[in-house]
């Protein structure tokens, strides 16, 4: 009911009030009906209230209601975009696997496939408590297949479609190198015939990813290296100043216009830069390597997956650990007394598995972190 409704019907019994008075009316009629008026006022006034009170109270609950609605449309709408991620739709190849913010819950026997497909699927559910799948790796431009990493054992057998052995709740991921291609500017490469002489053809690029034959031995070649003779090519009235591998500079005591490279094992661009020219280069500086070490937990990244090893300075890597327990977090220190600085984790994987009538969950979590020094991390969980 409207406040102006409420105010009326007050006026309205105000008025009924001051005709009585102004009848002339004695005795107890006026004051039976004055007494009786009075208290219809009065009931009026209490129910209107209440009805007010009620419908504040609704008002209340509607905007708790809405505030809700919109946080879970909000969650929602992240979910999805969680899972189209999860579904392959994200370009980038996984050299070393970004662990987004989400909690996926997966059922019992269940596995995960990462930058691959398990049978065809991303999360794939086995039929039994160990199932035999055929797993294939997804192609990325630019990257080939290095290896497989499955649950916390590399394999570096087999190939980019391979079939394993699974039990449920099993992470399988494939990972990848950069294509090795050599490619040059203003520079030409040949091959080298059996007296490491070059010989043959001029190419300014060459793909030895895969086995190939040289040009001018006719030979076959395993792929992953290769032995060249790299020429520069070299303008009228234009001198060599120096050369850049991969932006790096290179300035030899004298004016070298060609050298020979033997077994090249890494995707590389020769560029001769000549004088009178700028170019921006990268300053060479040696590579750091950094101790990581898991207690209870595996990573993966930097070429490295288990529980120790060294990787190069400033790589991200993906921890994981498992338990029975949903209160389980990653930790810097030693000390089991609360959370540490890494605090809850970004993203856990959820299962159960039932047992003859009754079940337990195994929690999967995920953290990923940039390793800038020798770095320990423990992996902990309340059991109850």
């Amino acid at each position: 009911m409207k406040r102006n409704s409420v105010f009326s019907r007050i006026l309205i019994l105000c008025a009924a009030v001051l005709m009585l008075f102004g009848t002339g009316c004695t005795g107890v009629r006026q004051d039976s009906e004055l007494a009786a008026l009075t208290q219809t006022l009065i009931n009026e006034r209490n129910d209107l209230q209440n009805k007010l009170t009620q419908a504040e109270q609704q008002i209340d609950t509607l905007q708790g209601d809405v505030t809700a609605a919109k946080e879970a449309a909000k969650q929602a709408e992240e979910a999805a975009r969680i899972a189209e991620e999860k579904a392959g739709t994200a370009s980038e190849p996984t050299i070393v696997t970004e662990t987004k913010e989400v909690v996926t819950e997966i059922p019992a026997n269940y596995a995960i496939g990462i930058d691959c497909t398990i049978d065809g699927e991303r999360i794939f559910k086995l039929s039994d408590k160990e199932a035999s799948v055929l797993c294939k790796a997804d192609e990325k431009d630019g990257y080939v297949f290095d290896h497989w990493v499955i649950g916390d054992q590399v394999d570096t057998a087999s190939g980019p479609e391979a079939t394993f052995t699974l039990t449920g709740s099993t992470a399988v991921q494939a990972v990848y190198h950069q294509r090795r291609v050599v490619t040059t500017i203003n520079c030409h490469l040949q091959f080298l015939n059996e007296k490491n002489n070059a010989k043959g053809a001029n190419y300014t690029e060459f793909d030895f990813e895969e086995d190939y034959v040289n040009p001018v031995t006719k030979a076959k070649c395993a792929g992953g290296k290769i032995s060249f003779y790299l020429t520069a090519d070299i303008p009228k009235h234009k001198e060599v100043d120096y050369w850049l591998v991969n932006g790096v500079k290179y300035q030899y005591a004298n004016n070298v216009t060609k050298f020979r490279v033997e077994e090249l094992d890494e995707n590389t661009v020769y560029e001769v830069v000549f004088k009178g020219e700028t170019k921006t280069e990268k300053k060479e500086t040696p590579t750091t390597y950094y101790t990581v070490t898991c207690h209870s937990c595996t990573f993966s990244g930097g070429g490295v997956s288990g529980s120790s090893g060294k990787v190069p300075a400033g790589t991200t890597i993906t921890v994981t650990g498992t338990s029975s327990s949903s209160d389980a977090w990653f930790d810097a220190t030693p000390s089991s007394n609360g959370k540490g600085s890494y605090g809850s984790p970004l993203s856990s994987y959820k299962s159960v598995k039932p047992a003859s009538g009754s079940g337990y969950w195994t929690y999967y979590f995920q953290y990923t972190v940039t390793i800038n020094s020798d770095t320990e991390i423990w992996f902990r969980a309340v059991i109850n």
